[in-house]
């Protein structure tokens, strides 16, 4: 068990910014009993833009104490299909001791049906290791980039943006010098705790559909 707390992310569509809705944590610190509660001021935010709720979860005072994985089933991939461990491996969970709630966070839980993320509040390290943990690079679509200006093993440096008017916990992603995208708010928080020289970021993969689509890449703490 590594992960203490998972934010529900949402956003309208692709591209559009996201809203941390709600928080999955922990009742203690070694035990599988999830809590969900959802994140009033964010939610406030997140309806402007068309939030309802989540939809196992719709009573947005409520905390949630029961029945949270069975809840979350779809978002895990099934211990029967033939590529899970292929799966596990692209997200860097395929480590021992992890639980349900570590992979859904490791894995960010993403379906093709909506735009809710679970975004895991990683720490830096587990038992003394380094962490390890994927994610994958935001606002690809706002900065047009060509398609041929990033490879898979290309490394990436960060630098804190503490006047973005959007989020004070804002992350800018650069190759060498040029800016590629952000860090995903709710996977941002944990580079505000570390420096470029206690991490390797690697592009590990990328996707392509006439322009860049999707870029994704490891951290791992030194």
């Amino acid at each position: 068990m590594i992960l203490k707390k998972i934010y529900l992310s949402w956003r309208p569509g692709e591209g559009d910014g996201r809203f941390l809705v709600g928080v999955f944590s922990r009742e203690n610190s070694s035990g599988d009993n999830i809590v969900f509660e959802y994140q009033q001021e964010e939610v406030l935010k997140a309806k402007e833009k068309g939030f309802y709720n989540y939809p196992e979860f719709p009573e947005i005072n409520r905390t949630y104490k029961t029945n949270i994985k069975t809840a979350l089933t779809l978002r895990l991939m099934p211990k029967t299909r033939a590529d899970r461990n292929s799966y596990l491996s692209f997200w860097t969970a395929n480590i021992d001791g992890l639980d349900w709630f570590d992979e859904l966070g490791f894995t960010q839980g993403k379906l093709a049906t909506d735009t809710f993320e679970f975004l895991a509040e990683f720490p830096k390290k587990f038992n003394g290791i380094g962490i390890s943990f994927v994610s994958d690079v935001a606002a690809l679509s706002h900065l047009k980039l060509d398609t041929d200006c990033i490879n898979i093993g290309d490394k990436l440096r960060f630098e804190t943006e503490l006047d973005n008017q959007f989020d004070p916990n804002a992350i800018k992603l650069f190759k060498n010098e040029l800016f590629i995208g952000y860090v995903k708010k709710g996977h941002n928080t944990f580079f505000q705790k570390i420096k470029n020289e206690d991490v390797n970021i690697t592009v590990t993969n990328i996707e392509k559909n006439g322009k860049l689509k999707q870029v994704y890449f490891s951290v791992k703490v030194l």
